[in-house]
């Protein structure tokens, strides 16, 4: 993940100081490469310590790895294309946009994508007793797709539609299985409490959100996969949201299956055999 890209999606979360080391750093990537901590911290009226907490709070051992990385992705285009649909798009222009919407969307989570998190994610699923999965709304209908996949390879899986069920399971969460909690605004309030709960019982947390360094759930979780800022004002029943969180529990399920391919197998041909034999009657 590029640093300027980093810079882009957490602005909104930053201090004041933050921000005008940022600001700067976007309107003058070739300056910031160029001078010492101590002049970054003049020119901007912060100080040297304040540059190196910055690239520190960003994920950089140090201001010198954080330039490293501004100078790999200086080449970066900006995105011309807007995608917001309107009243009087036509069905081509709407299916362009879209299009083009999504594509973007992939792109972003891609790069935001840490395969150290990832990894560590994958690890959690597979080593838990039981996996438990908390989101409302458009993150509940990717519980519920990550639940299909990991019930089809044997994986002990729980997640319920009715938030008071789904509490009611993760009442007997103990520090042997996983939660994996999904929120785009990071804010939502059962999950972050489901979360909690979960702390206290001693359970690793896995958190899909969006890319904010100061929200509850990205400062609760264990583990933090995050998804782009991309929704405008008005979300559109939070696609953007939802097709990136589903791409992220993809890769999940993935890294689980993958670990022992000739179970994966035998347990998705038994899923398979059974499946058929009940809709063929």
């Amino acid at each position: 993940m590029s640093c300027i890209y980093k810079i882009k999606e957490a602005l909104n979360s930053f201090t004041s100081t933050e921000k005008a080391i940022a600001d700067y750093i976007l309107e003058h990537r070739s300056e910031t490469i160029e001078k010492s901590a101590q002049e970054l911290g003049a020119i901007t009226k912060t100080s040297a310590a304040a540059w190196i907490r910055f690239a520190q709070k960003l994920g950089y051992k140090g201001l010198t790895a954080m330039k490293v990385d501004i100078a790999k992705g200086s080449q970066e285009e900006d995105e011309l294309f807007s995608v917001i649909i309107e009243e009087n798009d036509s069905l081509d222009t709407m299916v362009k946009k879209v299009y083009q919407m999504s594509l973007q969307h992939i792109d972003k989570t891609y790069k935001l994508l840490n395969n150290e998190s990832l990894d560590s994610a994958i690890n959690y699923c597979i080593h838990a007793k039981r996996v438990f999965l908390v989101g409302i709304g458009g993150s509940g209908i990717v519980c519920t797709d990550l639940m299909h996949k990991l019930t089809r390879i044997n994986k002990e899986v729980i997640y319920h539609e009715d938030p008071h069920i789904l509490l009611a399971r993760i009442a007997h969460i103990q520090k042997e299985d996983v939660l994996i909690a999904i929120s785009y605004s990071g804010e939502t309030a059962l999950v972050n409490s489901s979360v909690e709960y979960a702390k206290k019982n001693e359970a690793p947390v896995i958190a899909i959100t969006q890319y904010n360094i100061r929200s509850t759930l990205a400062n609760l979780a264990n583990v933090k996969l995050y998804t782009p800022i991309v929704e405008k004002e008005l979300r559109l029943g939070a696609i953007a949201s939802r097709n990136s969180a589903l791409s992220l529990t993809d890769l999940i399920y993935y890294g689980v299956a993958k670990m022992d391919f000739a179970k994966t197998k035998e347990d998705l041909i038994k899923t398979r055999n059974l499946i058929h034999e009940m809709d063929t009657k």
